[in-house]
């Protein structure tokens, strides 16, 4: 692209030493969350800042065009619903069994085709609430000290406002009211900020996001085709190849360094001491999460991520200490053959 373009590509190598970024991001942040996107998006913005002031973000064409996995939930029901009933109780005992880690390419296919199976049974609202929750209400109930404690349910709201149409623009419209300014928008202007970096998202222009929520949903999905109409509207611009390769996601493989490098940040800050000295969590439900997470039984990078972060956010806000303060117990955390040079290594060519 670079090559087609004429512009001057620049390459950042993220590492497992990122991990001495997690309390002052997080300072930044204001919050906890369960997405590694904020990292990269800190990295990406702090080497921008280095010859410019301001950004453009891509940020909301996968919410206004249809460009999540999670879209095309209704296709794949529609073939599943035609097998024998037999047929689909026997795949979703199967799915039960299934491997689970987006690290690898087979472990990744089985990972979704577990999802699948998992909602496959639910009605439409339910389906989508278990692709975008980080943890199924009966984990919730079985990980959380204080049952019983009302919270709002924000998505069974968001489709109380979606109201009618057809079933992506609704997921659309759940997005836009949730996830959208709730995570990627929030950690966007959040980690981009933190640089003194300005990030501008053109994508939302309100004439195109009031022209994206009038096109239908075989407009915007084709076949299992995700943005369809975004990505021919640029065909005269953009190699084929380029226009349908996969999906490719902005995070970081935070799944395999939490079984691997990361092992010890996870037995430190999610011990049993500590957990039970916040007095938020049954350690035994965080240590069977840690267990399933590490033989593959699920993907539970999300989790403990979340779980990470909130442990780290309640030393920088509740317990009052200094983000460099935060970052040398980290450090210290790690085996000593783990212990790098706690910097980002950028490489550029």
């Amino acid at each position: 692209m670079a090559d087609l373009f004429h512009t001057e590509h620049h390459e950042i190598v993220v590492r497992p030493d990122v991990v001495a970024l997690l309390p002052r991001l997080l300072w930044h942040m204001d919050e906890p969350l369960s997405d590694t996107a904020f990292i990269t998006t800190y990295l990406v913005s702090q080497f921008a800042r280095r010859d410019v002031t301001v950004i453009l973000s891509g940020v909301g064409g996968d919410e206004l065009f249809g460009g999540y996995r999670r879209y095309l939930g209704n296709h794949y029901q529609s073939y599943f619903d035609r097998l024998p009933g037999w047929a689909r109780r026997a795949a979703s005992a199967v799915g039960e069994r299934l491997p689970s880690d987006r690290h690898t390419p087979l472990l990744n296919l089985s990972r979704l085709a577990k999802g699948f199976l998992e909602g496959a049974g639910l009605s439409f609202e339910e389906r989508y609430r278990s692709y975008v929750q980080v943890f199924p209400d009966k984990e919730a109930q079985q990980l959380l000290r204080r049952g019983g404690v009302a919270r709002p349910d924000r998505i069974a709201e968001a489709f109380r406002h979606a109201g009618g149409g057809d079933a992506l623009n609704r997921m659309l419209a759940v997005d836009a009211e949730t996830q959208l300014p709730d995570d990627l928008l929030m950690l966007t202007d959040k980690m981009s900020m933190a640089t003194s970096l300005e990030c501008r998202v053109p994508l939302l222009d309100h004439e195109l996001v009031e022209l994206a929520a009038r096109m239908p949903e075989k407009v915007k999905i084709r076949g299992w085709r995700l943005k369809h109409a975004m990505k021919e509207a640029v065909s005269g611009l953009l190699p084929r190849d380029i226009l349908n390769r996969k999906k490719r996601g902005f995070g970081t493989p935070m799944g395999a360094w939490l079984k691997e490098d990361l092992a010890p940040l996870v037995r430190g800050l999610l011990s049993e001491s500590v957990v039970e000295d916040r007095g938020l969590f049954h350690y035994p439900a965080v240590q069977e999460l840690i267990a399933s997470h590490h033989a593959n039984r699920i993907d539970g990078t999300d989790r403990l991520l979340a779980l990470l972060n909130l442990e780290i956010w309640s030393r920088l806000y509740l317990d009052r200490r200094a983000p460099d303060d935060v970052t040398d117990e980290l450090k210290g955390m790690l085996a000593p053959g783990a212990q790098k040079q706690f910097a980002p290594q950028i490489d550029t060519d």
